[in-house]
């Protein structure tokens, strides 16, 4: 039989955290990870605090390539296995191969600075060689095989026969049993017939590093005296009985490995080069697609913290009294349960706090948690656990947060990540070294092998248990019949391109608990599929097309996309609004919003919101109205409350705000120095007017109080227009939804049942009954604070103008209403318009109803609900899916109704705030919300340059990093809401014309009449309909 040298040194690894090993990182490793974003980790990191808390002084089998025990051996355990830490920072130090007839004779050189020994599991010894404390045997220097003492070595011997095929545990079998493996100590052989499985190939060593062995064991071989092997007692009497005497795991830091002798400068040096080099992946020879992966893979629990726990309630059982603890100085205090390691939480003691503070532990779902996971005392307040359902531990993590491992790590994306080649087989080691009451399964998936004559894909595991199983990797795809008969060389298309698939497939403990506790891992399989363009567009549209993009990283995910798919979520906007957001703008060039509200009763009626830095400021503008009356703070003069406004084409992006309760008063508002002024007033009362911006870029408002006219501001000369008469045929009067049409005419789409569409040029403005047309739902409110309208985006080439409106009601009984749940739209460029049903919505809007454009062509729709409690749900609609309906989103906290704005901001987020239903002035005190759709929270497209300014149809660059993945290139125009009608917003596409890796050549709209002139916000859109943050740009002539 042949013999095999082996030798082992039992070292520690220092401050060893399973979550994040250390050492030398090369790419692709990365380390902190939970790829399955288990609670705590939803970022997919692990905080630092944790990192710590689970750090223990690791022990391992260091395998080396020579007796002086000079080189340790830099072999990977998973040759395969991208996150392997470097050799030197590793658990467990070595796995074993041998074959039928070797003779093993393992040297196990104890560097730690307590007793150790080796017992391994199958193979044929002799009780020199089992390495059971106190049953071993001691040689004449009395060193002893079951107690190796610090500083000291034993060899074992090992038969090795061939119905031992398998693998097989060996671990630390001295005293601190348990301790000792779970500081990882232990390691596997494993033992392959001699034909037919080859070895996993050794890394050959640099030739640096073998010529310095070389040297040194020439220096060997010269005469010099050897120094004797230290006996135990004589020689160290009192650090043995230090050793003896040291709880497992003590409250101090471990001191570093017992040093091998004296400084070695030279040998530090070629170590330290040692690890540089392990480090780089490509070094570690791979077997060959139709060779298999040899993949040892070690379940095993690790812990061993270094301090005291603060407080730890030890056993906490059901029906238990509470857990109490006072706190006595300031400071955070993080726990966790012992028993389920993902349990945690933090005590934070502050001055100013409560006395008491109640925790509840939720363990009758899936997942287990402490309910609350963060509390608050003072100095001296006391802390109160409650029991749950089952056993648990309150424990500070002063002594450390224990680790479910596999192969000394835990949690995916720091765990083994073995990379295949689909179809390639896969030689699983599989141990279980938890030496505790748990018992684990092996489960991979998409992997199967036969067991006692059945098929199988999980297999139990119970402690110091081992076996052998064979499985093949998965394929990334399992491609359609018609895709899969053209794979073949001789069946391909001729213009058929490689593409390269991932796929991450699990393979975990199935015990739930834990395997979110850590105990999971992955095969990454990868395939090459040959497609042609439409092929791969086919997989992508039904399968998804999974390419491998080369990197190590962690799956993005969101954690509410079936909940809010196309949705989104809202959040309260912290401060007091003071004034009601009964209208708002947008300030063109900044993050800012201009809001108002009530005049009657103040004269500080309008405020300014800045949420260009954290979640937002309120301030006042440099003056209010009140201000520049004339005469001079004159209230009635100033009070804009129902007023009506638009943006003037200047280089100021000049605000008109008129009307409302001061009738005639027309006031200016500079973005840039936030200062209001007087301008001219209109000729006739305006409250409750609609005023838009026109193709000429003078601003014509129409109807409100009485009028039945139109006035133009021109911003040149300063002045309004005399106005100009309506037919009495129509019959508007309150906040008519006016829009300028592609063309030049202004469609009325309401709120009354007759729908009129006008040329406001011609004098005098004709009724033409080819131009008029009857709502289905008929009036939708008895003066114009009801329902909501829209035009929907204009689109090349012909941008087609479709208007939608939703919501409201005339009777005083809403359940007798139709239109309350009713929505309709019309397409003018039909060559018989007519309005049409759309789907009802999801709730009945009885009450003022906002509905906004979202720059990814959606539309919007919140508030309307005569309810207490909360606002009711958002509801989202697609125009181009109307049959889809109406989507039902997340619902907002505070009721809006009368007098209430929601206006889109430029990051693509919904601002929305006012009074709540029959609560006048309510708004001025409520907080606003603040509406994140679905895209706010995904990788979103990137602007990086475009112009300021732009002309009607020029041709303009976008630079984008992101540009191959756009679709469109969308303008949005600043918005003016008040009254649940956004006078101002308007979505225009504009034409992609060519375009390049990092920019894209687009064309602007093509005259005034598509695209009033004036501020925009130009945002571009993924072919997932992901937009980017928007841009300011001004479209004009």
């Amino acid at each position: 039989m042949p013999d095999r040298q082996i030798y082992l040194r039992i070292e520690g690894i220092p401050d060893y955290s399973p979550v994040d090993p250390g050492g030398g990182i090369a790419p692709p490793k990365q380390f902190r990870r939970d790829c399955m974003r288990t609670t705590g980790h939803e970022d997919a990191t692990i905080p630092l605090a944790e990192v710590n808390a689970r750090r223990v002084d690791a022990l391992v089998y260091r395998e080396y390539v020579d007796p002086d025990y000079l080189i340790p051996k830099p072999d990977k355990l998973i040759v395969a296995d991208v996150n392997e830490p470097v050799f030197n920072r590793r658990v467990p130090g070595t796995v074993i191969y041998a074959h039928p007839g070797d003779v093993l004779r393992i040297h196990v050189f104890n560097a730690d600075f307590i007793p150790h020994s080796l017992h391994v599991h199958v193979l044929r010894y002799g009780i020199d060689s089992d390495g059971s404390w106190p049953f071993g045997n001691q040689a004449s220097d009395g060193r002893r095989s079951d107690e190796i003492c610090p500083g000291q070595s034993w060899t074992y011997t090992y038969e090795i026969t061939d119905e031992m095929l398998g693998c097989w545990p060996f671990h630390d079998h001295c005293r601190h049993i348990g301790e000792s493996v779970n500081r990882g100590l232990f390691g596997g052989i494993v033992v392959l017939p001699r034909r037919g499985i080859p070895i996993p190939p050794v890394l050959e060593l640099p030739p640096d590093i073998l010529q310095f062995l070389k040297q040194r064991r020439a220096l060997e071989k010269q005469p010099r005296p050897r120094p004797p092997q230290p006996d135990p007692g004589p020689v160290h009497p009192q650090r043995m009985a230090m050793a003896m005497a040291m709880p497992m795991p003590g409250p101090e830091p471990r001191p570093m490995p017992m040093p091998m002798g004296p400084m070695d400068p030279e040998l530090d040096a070629h170590r330290m080069f040692l690890e540089e080099w392990a480090m780089v992946e490509y070094i570690h020879p791979r077997p060959h697609v139709r060779q298999p992966l040899h993949v040892p893979l070690f379940f095993h629990f690790m812990s061993g913290g270094k301090g005291k726990p603060a407080f730890d309630s030890g056993a906490f059982l059901p029906g238990a009294l509470p857990f109490e603890v006072t706190f006595g100085v300031e400071g955070t205090y993080t726990y966790h349960c012992e028993r389920h390691p993902q349990m945690q939480g933090n005590v934070i003691v502050l001055a100013g706090e409560g006395d008491t503070a109640d925790v509840d532990i939720s363990d009758t779902g899936q997942v287990f948690y402490f309910d609350k996971a963060e509390v608050k005392v003072k100095p001296g307040g006391t802390v109160r656990w409650h029991p749950g359902t089952m056993e648990h531990t309150v424990t500070e993590d002063g002594a450390g947060i224990p680790s479910y491992c596999l192969n000394g790590r835990s949690f995916v994306g720091n765990t083994p990540t073995v990379e295949a080649e689909a179809g390639q087989r896969i030689r699983w080691y599989v141990f279980n070294l938890d030496l505790g009451m748990n018992w684990h399964n092996f489960h991979p998936h998409g992997q199967r092998w036969n067991f006692a004559g059945e098929e199988i894909d999980i297999r139990s595991i119970g402690p110091a248990e081992s076996f052998v199983v064979e499985t093949t990797a998965p394929p990334v795809l399992m491609l359609p019949e018609a895709i899969a008969n053209t794979q073949a060389p001789s069946k391909r298309p001729r213009r058929a391109k490689p593409y390269r698939l991932r796929g991450d497939f699990l393979v975990h403990c199935h015990v739930e608990m834990h395997m979110m506790q850590g105990l999971a891992g992955l095969v990454r399989s990868r395939q090459t599929v040959w497609l042609t363009d439409a092929q791969a567009q086919q997989l992508r549209d039904t399968i998804g097309l999974p390419v491998d993009d080369g990197t190590n990283n962690c799956p993005d995910v969101d954690f509410d996309r079936c909940n809010k798919i196309g949705c989104g979520s809202w959040q309260e906007v912290p401060g007091s609004p003071e004034v009601c957001f009964m209208h708002a703008m947008l300030l063109p060039g900044t993050r800012q919003v201009l809001y108002w509200g009530y005049g009657d009763s103040r004269d500080d009626l309008s405020r300014i919101w800045d949420y260009s830095v954290g979640t937002g400021a309120f301030s006042l503008p440099a003056n209010q109205p009140f201000d520049v009356t004339n005469p001079v703070h004159n209230r009635p003069l100033a009070n804009i409350w129902s007023a009506e406004h638009a943006y003037i084409d200047d280089p100021d992006h000049t605000l008109l705000i008129h009307g409302g309760f001061t009738d005639r008063q027309s006031f200016l508002f500079k973005p840039a120095t936030l200062t209001w002024s007087l301008t001219d007033e209109t000729a006739d009362p305006r409250f409750y007017s609609t005023t838009l911006t026109m193709p000429d870029g003078k601003a014509l408002t129409l109807y409100g109080s009485s009028s039945k006219s139109i006035e133009v501001y021109d911003p040149g000369a300063g002045t309004w227009s005399a106005p100009k008469a309506f037919p009495n045929t129509f019959i508007y009067q309150y906040y008519p939804w006016a829009y300028v049409l592609p063309g030049g005419d202004i469609f009325i789409a309401g709120h009354q049942g007759v729908t009129h569409r006008f040329d406001p040029n011609a004098n005098p403005i004709v009724d033409d009954p080819a131009k008029t047309w009857n709502t289905i739902a008929g009036d939708r409110s008895s003066g114009g604070e009801k329902g909501t309208s829209v035009i929907l985006p204009l689109r090349p080439p012909n941008y087609e103008p479709r208007v939608l409106i939703a919501g409201g009601y005339m009777h005083s009984e809403p359940p007798l209403d139709p239109s309350q749940r009713t929505a309709e739209w019309i397409d003018l460029s039909a060559p018989t318009p007519v309005w049409t049903s759309l789907p009802d919505l999801n709730v009945a809007r009885n009450q003022q109803v906002n509905s906004v454009l979202m720059p990814d062509g959606r539309v919007f729709l919140a508030g309307g609900i005569d309810a207490t409690g909360t606002g009711g749900p958002t509801e989202i609609f697609d125009p181009q899916n109307p049959t889809a309906g109406w989507m039902l989103c997340a619902s907002m906290k505070y009721p809006r109704g009368y007098h209430s704005a929601a206006i889109l901001l430029e990051d693509g987020s919904i601002l929305m705030g006012g009074d709540k239903p029959g609560n006048w002035k309510s708004g001025e005190t409520t907080p606003h919300e603040r509406y994140f759709p679905s895209y706010y929270f995904m990788a979103r497209p990137h602007i990086a340059n475009a112009p300021a300014s732009v002309g009607y149809g020029a041709t303009f660059t976008v630079d984008s990093p992101d540009a191959p993945s756009v679709a469109e290139v969308v303008l949005l125009r600043a918005g003016a809401v008040t009254h649940g009608f956004n006078m101002s917003q308007r979505f225009l596409e504009c034409s992609i014309t060519g375009g390049g890796a990092t920019s894209l050549q687009v064309e602007a709209p093509p005259d005034a009449t598509v695209a009033p002139p004036g501020p925009y916000l130009l945002f571009v859109v993924t072919s997932g309909r992901i937009p980017s943050e928007g841009r300011w740009i001004r479209v004009g002539p």
